[in-house]
C-alpha cells in the first residue's frame, strides 16, 4: 500500500509540474489533458484517477499549499499579530512565485484569491456568524491578493519584512484618502 500511495503522490507532482511548465509556453485554454499527461509521463487514466480538469489540478495544488501555510502559521504562532501573519504569508507564498505569476498571467487569479480567502477564514475564524465577518475576510483577502500580485509582478523588489510592515499598517489603520484629494460630491 505504501508504494501505491507514494506513486500516486509522484504522479500528482508530475501532473502539477507538467501543467505549470506548459502554462509558461502555451495559452492555458489550448492545453489539453493529453498534453498534460504526455508532459507528465503518465497515462490519461492516471490523470483522471487524480483530477477532473485542469482547474482541478490548480485548485487542489493551491489548497495543499494554503493548508501547509496555515499549519505553519498556527504552529509558530505568527497568526497572533498582523506583522507576523503577513510576514509568514509573504515568506511562504514567495516560495511559489513562479507558479503564482504563471497562474495570474493565465487569467486565473481568482483561483489564488479564492484560496487566500479560505485560508484567512481558517486562520482567523469568527465566533460570530455575521455578514460583516464574512465580508471582512473577503476585504482583507482581496487587498492582500492585489498587493501580493503587484509585488510578484514588480519582481519582489521589497523584502518580505517590508511587505509585511506595509500590509500590517494598512490593515491596522485602514485605507484613508490622502489629504488634499477631492471629496466625493
Amino acid at each position: 500500500m505504501k508504494n501505491k500511495s507514494a506513486s500516486g503522490c509522484l504522479a500528482k507532482e508530475c501532473i502539477v509540474t507538467a501543467l505549470i511548465e506548459l502554462m509558461k509556453t502555451q495559452d492555458y485554454h489550448t492545453i489539453s489533458i493529453t498534453d498534460i499527461a504526455r508532459k507528465a509521463g503518465v497515462s490519461r487514466m492516471t490523470y483522471y484517477r487524480n483530477y477532473t480538469s485542469k482547474e482541478d489540478i490548480l485548485n487542489k495544488y493551491m489548497e495543499e499549499v494554503g493548508l501547509s501555510i496555515h499549519k505553519k502559521i498556527a504552529k509558530d504562532g505568527s497568526g497572533e499579530d498582523l506583522f507576523g501573519y503577513y510576514l509568514a504569508l509573504f515568506e511562504q507564498l514567495g516560495k511559489y512565485k513562479d507558479i503564482g505569476i504563471t497562474v495570474y498571467r493565465a487569467h486565473l487569479g481568482e483561483l489564488i484569491l479564492r484560496n487566500i480567502t479560505q485560508n484567512m477564514a481558517m486562520t482567523f475564524p469568527s465566533l460570530q456568524d455575521s455578514a460583516g465577518t464574512s465580508y471582512r475576510h473577503y476585504f482583507l483577502a482581496g487587498a492582500f491578493y492585489n498587493v501580493f500580485i503587484e509585488w510578484l509582478k514588480s519582481g519582489r523588489r521589497e523584502s518580505c519584512a517590508e511587505m509585511a510592515r506595509i500590509c500590517a499598517s494598512l490593515a491596522r489603520e485602514g485605507c484613508h484618502p490622502e489629504k488634499g484629494s477631492k471629496k466625493n460630491e
